[in-house]
């Protein structure tokens, strides 16, 4: 067996997250599934897809954890990209903040760990090749 695709998922309780993933990712918006208990919004990339379900009634809000590995669990996303400046530039402006970083991993590998206006943390990485 082998895994031919792999997506990502978050609820959200308002569409403000769909906006941030694709300005902050430039990612292109495919258009929504209304599966009547939630609006499901896909962003696609050449390397995946990002979804964001935003449910009818809003979700309850989940423990938050300084830092961020202090909970188990499914707790971060790791993405790779070409202009790690550019994606920090446009988090702040979007309503995003800088956990960690930039900081540079060698070989010219850079890294900064995001937290979008969610309070879910996300690791961008920009590595040479990737």
């Amino acid at each position: 067996m082998t895994l031919s695709r792999f997506e990502a998922g978050f609820v959200s309780g308002d569409r403000a997250l769909v906006k941030f993933l694709a300005g902050v990712f430039e990612l292109e918006a495919v258009e929504p599934m209304e599966l009547g208990f939630a609006t499901l919004f896909r962003l696609a990339s050449p390397g995946g897809t990002l979804k964001v379900m935003v449910p009818s009634r809003p979700p309850k809000e989940r423990e938050r954890a300084e830092p961020f590995y202090a909970l188990g669990g499914l707790r971060y996303l790791t993405l790779y990209v070409d202009d790690l400046d550019g994606v920090v530039t446009r988090a702040t402006a979007l309503g995003g903040r800088v956990l960690h970083g930039p900081s540079d991993l060698g070989d010219g590998a850079r890294i900064v760990v995001l937290e979008d206006p969610d309070g879910n943390p996300l690791e961008v990485v920009e590595a040479p090749g990737s």
